[in-house]
């Protein structure tokens, strides 16, 4: 899972022997999906082939009418293969998300808790850190980005206020605290990440029945990683930005076109004349879906753009999807394909095409889903 601050929020009130008493509408959804990318010119690449499958869960339940209690979780399975043909797996669960959630003043003001499990893989060989690698890369969007960190706990507050009629101003701030573990087999490497900060602020507004612009904007930045207690690589602070217009299309179609931003600024090594380069993504894409009698068609396009100052590991990624929705009573099914290609560049001499799949099935509730 992604490095992400979440909605939630602790009630004192709510002891854990009450808990199983007092759930009120449970809410839930798993899915299978396969991913995987092949590359044209693997010596080029340093790799042939990258494969993740991967099973995530969510679990929700409202334990007061105020109160939402979330789990979300999953199980992963990545190869790579080399391109002298070996192959490393890296298989295991992710870290396990936990979310309570307290609204108030109908929903406009929600304080928060969060607390991520270290039910993860995070203690791997030197192989499997290549693999971790390789699905972590912002050029390739995988379903996740790490099967453990050592867990964590934070804390966040969010206000939504309407502003006028059909615009609407949302602000959240929040803090999470990394917790230590030791990332190699191999060797006793106590690392801790750095504690995350967070600002997020984000606006929409109505444009007649059937139109809705948004703008959302977020600053992270994060303390010193440590290794032994002491400060070992300072990671660069991020800012995003991203736009999109939800737009009515046809009778009974709806669509959505979307670009962003991502701003990684450079990390920098504590003890060695070393810094990881500035990062830039920019990211773009459009969704329809169209009803089509009970069942709604969901095709979607985006591309992906990844460069830097120092010209390696940058390139980028076409996507091509379809998906439908499929009521079946209180549940949803959710099966969806999509087709990759892109380019990697590794260094100035070093580039590969590629090419990539996505297929999945999800299952949902219909009121997870809402």
């Amino acid at each position: 899972m992604k490095r992400a601050l979440v909605w939630a929020a602790f009630a004192a009130s709510v002891g854990f022997h009450s808990v199983g008493a007092q759930l009120t509408d449970p809410q839930a959804g798993v899915g299978i999906v396969m991913e995987s990318y092949s590359f044209k010119a693997p010596q080029q690449a340093s790799l042939d082939k990258i494969s993740l499958l991967t099973i995530p869960i969510v679990v929700r339940a409202n334990l007061l009418p105020q109160l939402d209690f979330t789990v979300n979780g999953a199980f992963a399975s990545a190869t790579l293969t080399r391109p002298s043909g070996d192959n490393t797996t890296l298989s295991g669960l992710t870290d396990t998300e936990l979310r309570l959630t307290y609204a108030l003043m109908s929903d406009r003001v929600r304080l928060s808790a969060v607390a991520l499990a270290p039910t993860g893989k995070s203690k791997l060989t030197a192989d499997e850190m290549d693999v971790m690698g390789v699905i972590a890369a912002d050029l390739l969007p995988f379903t996740i980005s790490n099967w453990g960190s050592g867990g964590g706990l934070g804390v966040n507050a969010a206000i939504a206020v309407p502003v006028s009629e059909g615009t609407n101003f949302g602000i959240s701030t929040g803090f999470v605290a990394a917790r230590k573990y030791e990332p190699l087999s191999a060797t006793t490497f106590a690392y801790r990440p750095g504690n995350q900060m967070q600002v997020r602020a984000a606006a929409d507004r109505s444009f007649g029945a059937s139109a809705k612009g948004s703008l959302q904007l977020a600053y992270l930045h994060f303390s010193q990683d440590q290794n032994a207690g002491v400060n070992f690589y300072q990671a660069g602070d991020r800012l995003q930005a991203a736009g999109s217009l939800a737009f009515g299309a046809g009778a009974n179609g709806t669509g959505i076109l979307y670009l962003g931003y991502l701003r990684r600024a450079e990390g920098k090594y504590t003890d060695v004349v070393r810094v990881t380069p500035a990062q830039d993504l920019v990211y773009a894409g459009t969704a329809l879906r169209h009803p089509i009698g009970s069942a709604v068609l969901v095709p979607s396009f985006d591309l992906r753009l990844l460069g830097n100052a120092s010209g390696v590991d940058q390139g980028r990624t076409f996507s091509a999807g379809l998906g439908v929705e499929i009521p079946r009573g209180s549940f949803e099914l959710y099966p969806q394909a999509k087709a990759r290609l892109g380019k990697l560049t590794m260094r100035s001499s070093q580039e590969s095409d590629f090419t990539g799949f996505e297929i999945g099935l999800t299952i949902r509730s219909r009121m997870l889903s809402q």
